[in-house]
This record gives C-alpha cells, structure tokens and sequence, in this order.
C-alpha cells in the first residue's frame, strides 16, 4: 500500500514538473509591465520607402474628373455608363518603380519615387502633375506589400498586406499563430537592405520584442518559425527527466526497505 502511494505521488510530481516547464515556455511577453496608467512612447516605426521594383497604385482627385482619370493606376475607378450610372473599373496594373527609382506617368514621364515614403511620394507626384489638374489630391500605395511566414506556425502562407503598419505580430496572427512545438525564442527575420540579405533572430517571449526595431515588418520579410527539439525528438520532455524520478523514487524505496 505504502509503495503504491509512493509511486502515485512521484508520478504527480513528474507530471506537475513537466507540465510547468512546458507552460513557462510558452508564454509570450514575459516580464511584461501591464499597467494600464503607463505609456510607452513608439520609436521604433518608420514608413516603408519606396524600392526598386515595387508596385504603387496611384490615386488622383481634382476638380477635373476627366483629367484625373489618366493618372490613376492600381485601384478601381469609376466610370460612368450610357444611362448614367456609375460603376466600379478593373483595377489596372499599377506603376512599376525601376531600377532607377522612377514611375513613368503620363503626360510627365518619370518621376523620381525611389527611397521616399509613400507621403512624400504623394507629394512629388502632385507637384509634377499640378500643371495639368487643378487642386490635385494624390495618394499612393505599395500593391506588392507582401511578408512570409513559413516554418512551425498553423497555417503557412505569403500575406499580402494593405497597411503599412504591419508587425511580426500581426503576421504571425494571419498564419494561425505558433504551434505548441515552436521555438518562441528563436524566430528569423530574413530581410532585404540595400541588396544585401539580413538576418535577424526575434524572441517572442520578451517584452523587449515592442521596442525591436524589427518589430514593424517591411515589404518582402521573410518569417520562419524555426520547431522546437521536441518536435523531431525521439524522446519527449517526460523521458528526459524519467531517469532522474527513477533515481529518486529507487533511493526512497531502498530507505524505506532499510528503515521499515
């Protein structure tokens, strides 16, 4: 009776162990402050800028409809039928930035959008075409914002992205979150600077990740959620630490023989 009790408690005890490691290192954040009376201020974002080979879509309103028809390009426009009805366009292909930064509009031919933010280059392109429309509103977007993520996370995928302000978080929510066999502390950014491949390693369980400045993604990152050591493991965490319960449980149970 007494050797059955011991061996029930000490196969809690292993359980209990097991499961509190395995608990602890899955929990994102850790250490985190969460007070809501405290702000922290973001310095870490900036907007993406413009690179070679991007895809903006190009949307322009003035007082001439007509006139601001031909500049818009990536996003459906409005036109209007026989009857008079208006109805939405294709989408058009959009303007392709090339290997020296510039878009080919009409009417003012290339225009130097390379390395500036989207704003700014609104800003640019409306001073090129002020010529031609009048009180001219310009706004631009990047069509081929996309981040993939791939590795130990539910659902794999490219995800194409319409706000600029994306973060390894909201990926990382798109592709279904982390398995329970992910390594949290050692995620890889793959990102691409000045033709040149970066590698950046990202731990998801420190609070320290929002004020990363990779925390905000950019266009064409890449995201691999590397699989912990017990995924492919031949033994599992509870066979590991078995030994060393056997041990303890033979080194009770020969007291107990010794002392009974």
């Amino acid at each position: 009776m007494m050797k059955n009790q011991l061996f029930t408690t000490l196969l809690f005890l292993m359980v209990m162990l097991t499961s509190c490691a395995n608990y602890k290192e899955k929990l994102y954040f850790q250490g985190l402050e969460r007070n809501p009376e405290m702000g922290y201020k973001i310095t870490n974002f900036s907007p993406p800028t413009i690179q070679p080979g991007d895809v903006l879509a190009l949307n322009v309103k003035s007082l001439n409809s007509d006139g601001s028809a031909i500049f818009n390009s990536g996003a459906p426009t409005t036109a209007k039928g026989k009857d008079g009805s208006s109805s939405a366009s294709s989408p058009s292909d959009g303007y392709l930035v090339n290997k020296d930064g510039e878009i080919q509009l009409p009417l003012v031919h290339g225009v130097k959008v390379g390395q500036l933010s989207l704003e700014e280059a609104a800003a640019v392109i409306k001073g090129k075409i002020s010529s031609y429309l009048k009180e001219p509103e310009v706004t631009v977007a990047l069509m081929n914002f996309k981040v993939s993520v791939l590795g130990d996370v539910a659902h794999p995928d490219v995800l194409s992205v319409t706000d600029e302000r994306f973060s390894i978080t909201d990926a990382l929510s798109r592709a279904g979150d982390l398995t329970p066999t992910a390594n949290r502390n050692n995620i890889l950014l793959v990102r691409e600077v000045d033709g040149k491949r970066k590698y950046i390693n990202i731990d998801i369980t420190s609070p320290r990740l929002f004020e990363s400045p990779y925390y905000y993604l950019k266009s064409n990152d890449l995201i691999y959620v590397e699989p912990g050591k017990n995924k492919f493991a031949s033994q599992s965490t509870l066979l590991k630490i078995l030994p060393i319960v056997i041990s303890i449980a033979s080194l009770i149970l020969v007291t107990y023989q010794v002392t009974k």
